[in-house]
């Protein structure tokens, strides 16, 4: 039988699973704790450096802290940990920085890691609680209707007309004017003058009344009803509505509410509602009388605010009231009464996903769901969509990629394109592609590609989703872990990257202990490194996150909760000035406690102390 030679440069295409017979020459049946690079090959995995231990995290063996990192600039980076319906904050040093809690009723989860989503922009951290059901608070608007009266105006003034008020049923005011024989009769017909007489009768005739210019407001709650003799033009009588702004006099008692219904003959939008401001002197658009206004905020999206101090504080916010329309013109969000899935920022709005609607805050205005007039829709005012298929779709979670904004339910994706400026009338969510995404793990955009798993039995598929080439419009999604078909765990709960070293990590709650890794590359469009493999640590992986170079981890070694640190930067010694060469070993740090004792040429040093050991 003859000999067979092969001549192989690097294993750097990590693991296959697939027969022997199938595998590349670069591939290797299995490969823990070390890193294929490009540039030296097949590597040991990078060392952790310790940075601190967590005394104050009270993680027991398998708890499901939710961690989260911020980076927000160059000096701004911290780890916070949610666990035990409390947060913790950390510096890069692992320093604990001071937290003011002010709600904490919010946190409240037996399970952070699956409860909670985080979400940094600027200073703000928004915290969403996807098992708190949004609500309404009592707070009502002002009741103007049930004791402003009724509006009596003196739109005209015409000759030979008789101007009547009658008082449930009964009347109380006949004012007939001059015919205009006279010149001097004039004066006569002035609104102000006609407006007076009639006061004066209902006066006499024990109506209650303030009067100013052309108008009189009868206190009575009774029923008031006119005639002028001119078709109801000249004196108007109203209450609570009227049929055109055109209608209402040019002053009123501060704070009158009316009802503008709108034009039967299509000039108007639609009906609205106003109150005169004697201090601007001017009608207002405002909210219908009596009706629920305020969010409650308890119930929505809290955020952890870091302070000029280096502190943080984490409270409910301030979400803006109802200011206009009423429940039809201005209906509620449609996750009032249901619970968020997700929480995102896009083209300067702030947006949720709650079952299948897509929602989003007015334009520059990131607390305000409502919209800011009922008279028109304008561009600038809240989006509040629904996905459209032909089964229904609970959205998971929303991500933005690519310029646009993907909605991710279990076995549907869809799109809002972003192709012309975003209003509520261009928003459209449309369906795109059709590929199961598990529930448990928000997708990473990594560079030009996204990334998101997929639950098969007992282990997970990781698919590579992107826009076929010369066809910006169709999007696919490839299965990369397609020769590693039972290799990384069921329960990915978290996919890390990090652009400037290509690599992806999957962190999943059926192992534990291990970092599934993807070392990819890619050169001019083409993809000439696809490396699966695996790190095992001695402990147990609560989170973990790249800032820059470095991933860091938040780890528990035996009863300790350490902070490590793994610096990914190329030949480089972890400790510059006590590193001969750099040293591929776990829990890093530069003891300085040692005593050296010059009889035996040995230094003794107190480990326990250094890793506060028990």
């Amino acid at each position: 039988m003859a000999l067979y030679s092969q001549s192989i440069k690097n294993f750097v295409q990590g693991i296959s699973q697939q027969p022997a017979l199938l595998r590349f020459p670069e591939q290797l049946e299995e490969q823990i704790n070390g890193f294929s690079t490009e540039v030296s090959g097949l590597q040991k995995r990078v060392p952790t450096i310790h940075l601190k231990t967590l005394t104050g995290l009270n993680l027991t063996k398998g708890s499901k802290p939710l961690v989260h990192f911020i980076d927000r600039d160059k000096q701004q980076k911290y780890m916070v940990v949610f666990a035990n319906n409390t947060l913790k904050v950390y510096d890069m040093n692992g320093v604990e920085k001071t937290v003011n809690i002010e709600d904490a009723d919010y946190l409240k989860t037996a399970t952070p890691r699956d409860d909670l989503r985080g979400m940094t922009v600027a200073d703000y951290t928004f915290i969403l609680n996807t098992k708190k059901v949004v609500k309404m608070t009592s707070k009502k608007s002002p009741d103007y209707f049930s004791s402003q009266g009724s509006m009596l105006y003196v739109k005209q003034g015409q000759y030979g007309r008789t101007y009547q008020v009658w008082i449930d049923g009964v009347s109380k005011c006949t004012h007939t004017t001059p015919n205009g024989d006279a010149a001097e009769q004039t004066k006569q017909i002035d609104t102000n003058y006609i407006a007076d007489q009639i006061n004066t009768q209902l006066n006499k005739n024990g109506v209650s009344t303030d009067h100013e210019d052309n108008w009189i407001r009868i206190k009575s709650n009774g029923l008031v009803q006119t005639a002028d003799g001119f078709n109801h033009q000249a004196l108007i009588n109203f209450k609570k509505s009227i049929q055109r702004f055109s209608l209402l006099p040019a002053t009123a008692p501060d704070n009158y509410c009316v009802k503008v219904k709108g034009d039967p003959n299509g000039a108007s939008e639609g009906s609205y509602y106003v109150k005169y401001s004697k201090a601007n002197n001017v009608w207002e658009e405002c909210v219908c009388p009596n009706i629920n206004i305020e969010i409650d905020a308890t119930t929505m999206p809290h955020a952890l605010v870091h302070n000029a101090d280096d502190t943080f504080t984490f409270k409910k916010l301030t979400w803006k009231e109802r200011k206009v329309g009423d429940d039809d013109s201005n209906p509620y969000p449609s996750f009032i009464d249901k619970t968020l899935s997700s929480i995102f920022f896009y083209r300067n709005r702030l947006g949720v996903s709650s079952d299948e609607n897509i929602i989003m805050s007015e334009s520059g205005e990131y607390f305000n769901w409502w919209m800011t007039t009922a008279n028109d829709l304008l561009d600038t005012d809240g989006i509040d969509v629904p996905i459209t298929s032909t089964k229904a779709n609970l959205i998971n979670y929303i991500v933005v990629f690519s310029e646009d904004l993907y909605a991710f339910s279990n076995d549907t994706q869809f799109i809002i394109r972003a192709d012309s400026t975003l209003t509520p009338k261009t928003a459209s969510p449309t369906e795109i592609t059709q590929f199961n995404s598990s529930p448990d793990c928000q997708p990473k955009v990594a560079g030009k590609n996204m990334y998101f798993p997929s639950e098969h039995g007992d282990f997970t598929t990781i698919r590579e989703y992107y826009t076929v080439q010369d066809i910006s419009q169709m999007k696919n999604a490839q299965d990369i872990t397609s020769h590693i078909p039972n290799y990384i765990e069921a329960g990915v709960y978290e996919i890390v990257s990090s652009t400037s070293e290509n690599v992806l990590f999957c962190l999943t709650n059926g192992a534990t202990d291990t970092i599934y890794i993807y070392k990819y590359l890619f050169a001019n469009e083409e993809r000439i490194q696809s490396s699966w493999s695996k790190w095992v640590f001695d402990g147990e992986i609560y989170g973990a996150g790249f800032i820059g170079s470095r991933l860091f981890l938040l780890i528990r070694r035996g009863t300790q909760i350490n902070m490590e640190m793994m610096d990914f930067s190329v030949n480089i010694k972890d400790f510059e000035d006590d590193e001969l060469y750099r040293v591929f070993l776990d829990q890093k740090k530069v003891l300085s406690n040692g005593v050296y004792n010059s009889t035996t040429e040995k230094t003794w040093s107190y480990v326990k102390f250094e890793y506060k050991l028990n």
